[in-house]
């Protein structure tokens, strides 16, 4: 892929190679490393910093980006993610900041990218006398000559200053198949402007954001900036792209934070406009650590990369916690991931669920059933979580030993023998509900754990997906709200929490070929 540079090829003769310093967050150092470039070629660009000129106002300047490569390099070609810092930041402070980039680069998803704005901001208004447009441009073809950019998959992602950026290279350049411009909207210059190409948008505000207001206008932030409202902004990207004009909506919690999502599907290309606007919400949000907002957006780009429809079935088996004891009928968390899921792959044919489970079945009463329903060979993906009532019924330890293993046998039969399909989910832990509490609680919490101990260490010598869920169901006593009304089983609330921790391993899992 290339893109047109302005700059005469007599001035691009310089890549500058310099290596960062070491640290847990930091790539390993490098070498200092001087190119010769031939006409319109930049090569030999590598993990750590990296140095482009450019020039800026009459003077050649030399341009920073930091690149961060998977910590495992498979030799595959990776999706790129550029990340553009705000106003008075730069690019490694920027990944600094957000540890949950770097584990996702190191976990093999994408190299990421992490430019430096020229006296520390983007020119989206003329705030600089930068061309960033260029810049990214620059940028890119330095990566041609590398195998491991897969330079028909890259991304664009800003906070606040480095959003207003991202929306103004979707609306002028081809380069993004898709963008996450956070805490920022479009401005008005812009907002005519017909994209080259459709890109998905995922669009983050808060609703009590000083410094680019959600409702539009001047704001406080640097430039000529007016901006639209952030409903009109994602609007405008929905009607750029032929979306469907009735979004689809939800309120559901992110870490600490409750948040309102809009979704325009139905757009060319199959791309997708999702807006969210976090309540009370500011211009800088904390979710909580156990929230990866950067996984989400990943996700959200994954799920919008395809061509063709399909069709989607789950499996969940297990026992009443897997039916919803004592809530609706839609609050199970296998519902709820199904619900969730529809909402991802909302252009999508159909997600079928069935469940294969009933209140008190042990692992030998779910066997049976399984024997008798004979579940089809081809499903998606399955759900196993079972064992309370081993315990709560005394059984023997050693019968679950067996049935455990059994069972995790049979649901890989039904993802047609594709152990990577299967997620095994923890016990909850009841000693923390009213009920359980009255029943020598100290009892059933090393039972659980000894259970729950022994399904995790089995999943991890054979290579299976284990999920804990048990820590939510242990915040019971202090926090009523994850009890259903029984006072017994989780509550829809703690439903959504499981899902939670579900949902990206489930989509990582779909996305799979």
């Amino acid at each position: 892929m290339k893109f047109p540079i302005r700059l005469s090829p007599l001035l691009l003769y310089l890549l500058f190679l310099t290596g960062c310093g070491g640290g847990s967050s930091s790539p390993p150092a490098l070498q200092t490393q001087t190119v010769i470039l031939a006409s319109e070629t930049l090569t030999a660009v590598v993990s750590g910093q990296n140095t482009i000129s450019q020039s800026i106002d009459g003077q050649l300047v030399e341009r920073s980006f930091l690149i961060r490569t998977p910590a495992d390099q498979a030799g595959d070609a990776y999706p790129v993610v550029f990340f553009f810092h705000g106003e008075g930041d730069h690019g490694e402070g920027f990944l600094n900041a957000n540890p949950d980039i770097g584990a996702l680069i190191d976990a093999g998803e994408f190299i990421g990218i992490f430019p430096d704005g020229y006296e520390q901001q983007w020119n989206v208004s003329g705030e600089t006398g930068a061309d960033d447009l260029e810049f990214l441009s620059l940028m890119v073809n330095s990566l041609e000559a590398d195998s491991r950019f897969d330079l028909n998959k890259i991304y664009g992602v800003g906070f606040s200053n480095g959003a207003g950026l991202v929306n103004k290279i979707a609306k002028q350049n081809s380069v993004f198949a898709g963008i996450a411009p956070l805490m920022n909207q479009q401005v008005l210059s812009i907002r005519d402007s017909v994209p080259l190409q459709p890109v998905s948008v995922f669009q983050l505000n808060g609703d009590n954001d000083q410094l680019v207001p959600i409702n539009g206008g001047a704001g406080a932030a640097a430039g000529d900036n007016n901006f639209l409202s952030a409903k009109n902004s994602a609007e405008n990207w929905a009607l750029s792209f032929n979306c469907t004009m009735t979004p689809s909506t939800r309120t559901i919690i992110w870490g600490r934070q409750t948040v309102e999502e809009f979704t325009y599907s139905g757009c060319l290309n199959n791309k997708k406009v999702r807006y969210v606007v976090v309540e009370r919400g500011g211009h800088n949000i904390e979710f909580g650590d156990e929230f990866n907002l950067y996984e989400v957006i990943w996700r959200f780009f994954q799920s919008t990369d395809r061509d063709s429809a399909f069709n989607l079935k789950l499996l969940s088996l297990g026992d009443s916690y897997t039916i919803g004891q004592s809530v609706c009928e839609t609050c199970s968390f296998p519902q709820q991931l199904k619900d969730n899921l529809i909402f991802e792959y909302s252009d999508r044919d159909s997600i079928g669920l069935q469940v294969i489970a009933k209140t008190g079945w042990t692992t030998t009463n779910l066997l049976s059933a399984i024997e008798i329903e004979n579940p089809a060979t081809d499903f998606d993906l399955v759900t196993l979580l079972i064992g309370v009532n081993n315990q709560f019924q005394g059984k023997p330890f050693d019968v679950y030993e067996t049935e455990f293993i059994a069972l995790v046998d049979r649901a890989i039969s039904s993802v047609g023998g594709d152990a990577s399909r299967l997620i095994v989910l923890s016990i909850p832990d009841y000693a923390f509900t009213p009920f359980g509490n009255a029943r020598n609680p100290i009892r059933t919490s090393a039972d659980i754990d000894l259970y729950n101990n022994y399904a995790r260490d089995y999943c991890e010598d054979n290579g299976l997906t284990y999920v804990d869920i048990t820590d939510i169901t242990r915040e019971g006593l202090n926090d009523p709200e994850l009890v259903a009304t029984d006072g017994l089983h989780p509550s829809e609330l703690a439903y959504s929490r499981f899902v939670e921790r579900l949902m990206p391993i489930a989509l990582e899992k779909l996305e799979q070929p």
